[in-house]
C-alpha cells in the first residue's frame, strides 16, 4: 500500500486550509477581544465576516470590512464554538480518496451537508444566546430548479429559508426542511 498520494492530499488540505486562515488572521488587525475570541478587520469593503477556526488559527472573527456588525459578529461567534466539521471531512477525503476513488461522488454531497449544519447551527446559537434572526427580503422562487440553484450554489441555506421561524425550531430536520421546500 502506497500511502504517498494519501500523505501528499492531506499536506495540501493542510496547507491550502490554514494558509488561507493565516493570510486572513495576518493581513487582518486586531480591533476588540471578548473573551477568548479576537475580532479582526481586513478592510476590503464586503460586508461580511470570517470565523477562523482551523488547527493553528482559532477564536479569531475576521470582518471584511470595517464596520462590525452585531448580528453577523453573533453568528460567526457560533462559528468558533463549534467543531469544524468541514475541515475534518476535507482531511478524511484527502487520505480516503486514493485508496477509493468513488468515494469522491458522495462525499460532495455529504460535504454540502455539513456546510448547511454549520451554517443552521452558527444561526441557530445567535437565535437562541442573542435573539438574533437573520433578516431578508429574499423571496421564495416559484420555479423548483431555482429553489435548488439557491441551495446547492450558496454556502448557507437560502435567504428565504433562514428568515422563516420554523428554521429556528431545533426540532426540524435541515434536510427535511430541503426537502420540503424542493415540493
Amino acid at each position: 500500500m502506497d500511502w504517498f498520494l494519501p500523505l501528499f492530499n492531506l499536506v495540501i488540505v493542510l496547507a491550502f486550509y490554514e494558509g488561507l486562515h493565516g493570510l486572513l488572521y495576518y493581513k487582518s488587525r486586531e480591533v476588540k477581544r471578548e473573551g477568548k475570541i479576537s475580532i479582526r478587520v481586513l478592510d476590503i469593503n464586503e460586508e461580511n465576516a470570517v470565523a477562523l477556526n482551523s488547527i493553528f488559527f482559532r477564536n479569531s472573527i475576521v470582518f471584511l470590512s470595517n464596520k462590525i456588525n452585531e448580528k453577523i459578529l453573533r453568528h460567526e461567534e457560533g462559528h468558533t464554538k463549534q467543531f469544524n466539521y468541514v475541515y475534518a471531512f476535507l482531511i478524511l477525503i484527502a487520505v480516503v480518496f486514493p485508496f477509493y476513488s468513488p468515494v469522491a461522488v458522495p462525499a460532495v454531497f455529504v460535504g454540502k451537508f455539513l456546510i448547511w449544519k454549520m451554517e443552521r447551527d452558527a444561526d441557530l446559537y445567535a437565535y437562541y444566546n442573542y435573539g438574533i434572526k437573520y433578516e431578508s427580503g429574499a423571496e421564495r422562487p416559484k420555479s423548483r430548479l431555482e429553489r435548488l440553484k439557491e441551495w446547492v450554489l450558496d454556502s448557507h441555506p437560502p435567504d428565504y429559508i433562514r428568515k422563516e421561524d420554523k428554521y429556528y425550531e431545533k426540532n426540524n430536520n435541515l434536510f427535511v426542511l430541503f426537502l420540503q421546500d424542493l415540493n
